[in-house]
C-alpha cells in the first residue's frame, strides 16, 4: 500500500528565529568549551608560578584563537565570560591539592602538535607535569544534575575499543555488526513494501523519486516508528551482549572505566558543575575531581540496570555513581551507522536526567 502523506526532503525550517537562536547556543558552547580549557590551566599554572611556561607552549596562532573566543563572549555573554573567569579560578583551585607533587609545566593537549601524546592520552583535556610525573586530566563544564558526556564511538567498533580487556571480544562485535546488518536490511524491507517497491540493501534513487528523505524528522508517523522501532532492537541488542560479557566481572569491570573516561591509570576526571541562579545569571555548583585509583573500587560493584524496551537507553548503576549507554542515529537514517553515546553522573545531587 503506496502512503500519500510524504514531506520533500526540501522543505525548509518552519522558524528562522529557532535556526539563528541554534547557531548562537552552538557558538556559545563552542568558545566556552575552548576558553574554559585555556582559562583552567592558565590558573593552574599562575596558582603554581609558572604561568611563563604554560604561554611559551602556545604559538601566536593559538593565542590569537584564544582572543577571538574572549572577543565573541563579550560581544553575545559578557556574563558568561565572567563565570568562566570565577569557575577556572575555583577549579584550578580543587585541582592543585590532588597533584600532591609541585606542578612544573600545564599544556592544552588538543592544542599539542605531537600526535603520540594525543594518541596516548586521547581522554585528556589539559596535560600536567610534576617533578616525576605526566597526568592527563579530562576536563568536564556542565549543568548541575546533568549527565556528563564521556565517550562516543561507532557501534561497530564500540565493543572492540573499549572492552579490550576482555576474552573474545571480536566475537561480541561480530555478532553485534551483524544484527545490526540484519536489522538495517528488515528496516529497508519494510518501508520499501509501504510505498510499493522493492529493497535491494540500499536506499536508492526510487526512494527518494517517491519524494521520501533520508531524515527521520522528515518521515511520515508510521515510518517514523518503523525507524525508531530498528533503533530500539539495536540498543535492546547491545544490551543483552553486555549483560552477556559483564559475568566475566573482573575484565568488564576494568572496561566500565574506560567508558566513564577513566581509561588512563593516571587519569584526573574534574567535572564543574554550574547552577542556574535565573532566567539571566548562573553560578557555580560543585567541582568534583576523580581518578582512575578511586573508581576501581566503585566500578567492580556495578550493577545492569533491567532494560526498559521503550527508550534508546539502559544504565549502569554503581554506588556513588551511575552510567548511561544510549543509541544515537545518524542524522541520515539510510545508513546502517550509529554512534553509542556514553554519559555518567555522580552523586544523587547530580541525578537528574
Amino acid at each position: 500500500m503506496k502512503i500519500t502523506n510524504k514531506k520533500s526532503m526540501h522543505s525548509k525550517p518552519k522558524n528562522n528565529i529557532d535556526q539563528d537562536s541554534l547557531r548562537r547556543d552552538a557558538l556559545i558552547n563552542e568558545c566556552k568549551g575552548n576558553l574554559f580549557e585555556y582559562l583552567v590551566g592558565q590558573r593552574l599554572s599562575q596558582l603554581a608560578h609558572i604561568e611563563h611556561v604554560f604561554h611559551q607552549k602556545l604559538d601566536s596562532r593559538l593565542k590569537q584563537k584564544f582572543k577571538d573566543y574572549e572577543s565573541i563572549l563579550r560581544k553575545i555573554g559578557p556574563n558568561i565570560l565572567n563565570k568562566l573567569i570565577e569557575f577556572s579560578d575555583k577549579t584550578a583551585q580543587h585541582i592543585l591539592p590532588s597533584l600532591r607533587e609541585k606542578l612544573v609545566s600545564v599544556s592544552i593537549v588538543g592544542k599539542m602538535d605531537d600526535l603520540q601524546v594525543k594518541k596516548e592520552f586521547q581522554e585528556a583535556d589539559l596535560l600536567l607535569m610534576t617533578s616525576s610525573k605526566t597526568i592527563p586530566l579530562s576536563l568536564k563544564l556542565s549543568k548541575n544534575g546533568a549527565y556528563v558526556n564521556t565517550k562516543s564511538a561507532g557501534a561497530k567498533s564500540f565493543i572492540k575499543k573499549y572492552f579490550f580487556h576482555m576474552k573474545n571480544v571480536s566475537i561480541y562485535q561480530q555478532e553485534l555488526n551483524q544484527l545490526i546488518d540484519r536489522y538495517y536490511y528488515n528496516m529497508g524491507q519494510t518501508l520499501y513494501q509501504m510505498i510499493g517497491l522493492d529493497f535491494k540493501g540500499e536506499y536508492d534513487e526510487s526512494w527518494f523519486a517517491e519524494g521520501y528523505s533520508d531524515l527521520p524528522g522528515q518521515l511520515p508517523e508510521d515510518m517514523k516508528k518503523i525507524v525508531h522501532n530498528n533503533y530500539q532492537q539495536t540498543i535492546s541488542n547491545i544490551y543483552k551482549i553486555l549483560e552477556k560479557m559483564s559475568h566475566e566481572r573482573e575484565p568488564f569491570s576494568r572496561s566500565l572505566l574506560n567508558l566513564i573516561g577513566l581509561g588512563h591509570p593516571d587519569m584526573l576526571q574534574v567535572i564543574c558543575y554550574h547552577k542556574k541562579i535565573n532566567q539571566e545569571s548562573y553560578g557555580l555548583d560543585s567541582v568534583l575531581v576523580g581518578n582512575y585509583a578511586e573508581k576501581m573500587p566503585e566500578v567492580t560493584q556495578f550493577e545492569m540496570m533491567p532494560f526498559n524496551p521503550q527508550i534508546s537507553s539502559f544504565e549502569i548503576r554503581f554506588p556513588n555513581s551511575q552510567l548511561q549507554i544510549r543509541i544515537k542515529p545518524m542524522n541520515k537514517f539510510t545508513t546502517p551507522s550509529y554512534k553509542i553515546n556514553c554519559s555518567v553522573h555522580y552523586g544523587a545531587k547530580h541525578a537528574k536526567s
